[in-house]
């Protein structure tokens, strides 16, 4: 049960508490007793039925933030290719936002760094993560709807959207994964999946 249905159920129970409190024991009093349970039940409909809208709003109005990983594994532009691949093992990641003095320069896949760096024939070991990186990529606040996030994922084709704030921090990221995990929207989500797979496909 959903703690706006535990809330509903509270305020009936309540009412009913008060109404056995002051009804009447006698039994020539039905008809007043059924007056009274009516009078009652047109008080809590009305209430009932707007805190379901309420919470209803409250679920459409979920933010990134509501749904972002924040706590995002980065790495520096300077980093050679190979320190890149280590931070990616040890965090079980495939992608890394890339940070030029503390700020969002760019973003970095496993995929990135097969096709961009070693299919190139690259060395891995004095070649700078900067090179090989998405520069200038498409990023989320974490004031956007989860909507928002989803339709620039989807319309960008992109499966990761780092978050930034105000100074261009990274403060988090969205995947298809955790929409997919903590989106109310499946519709969308799965939606925003095809999107992306499409670009993958092509990519091949």
């Amino acid at each position: 049960m959903s703690s706006m249905q535990e809330s509903v159920q509270q305020t009936l129970d309540r009412i009913g508490d008060v109404a056995r409190e002051i009804m009447p024991a006698r039994r020539s009093r039905r008809k007043t007793n059924v007056a009274l349970w009516m009078g009652m039940a047109a008080v809590v409909v009305p209430v009932a039925a707007m805190m379901v809208r309420r919470a209803g709003s409250r679920a459409a109005a979920r933010t990134v933030e509501d749904v972002m990983i924040d706590n995002v594994v980065t790495v520096d532009a300077n980093a050679t290719l190979s320190e890149v691949a280590q931070r990616m093992r040890e965090g079980n990641v495939g992608v890394l936002p890339v940070l030029e003095n503390g700020k969002l320069r760019g973003i970095v896949t496993d995929r990135d760094l097969v096709v961009r760096g070693l299919a190139r024939g690259v060395d891995p070991r004095t070649t700078r993560v900067a090179e090989c990186a998405t520069e200038q990529p498409v990023a989320a606040r974490p004031d956007w709807s989860v909507d928002a996030a989803m339709q620039t994922m989807a319309g960008s084709r992109i499966g990761r959207l780092p978050v930034v704030d105000s100074q261009n921090h990274v403060i988090g990221i969205v995947t298809l994964s955790s929409l997919a995990l903590r989106s109310r929207n499946e519709s969308e989500a799965l939606h925003t999946a095809q999107a992306v797979s499409r670009r993958s496909a092509r990519s091949a």
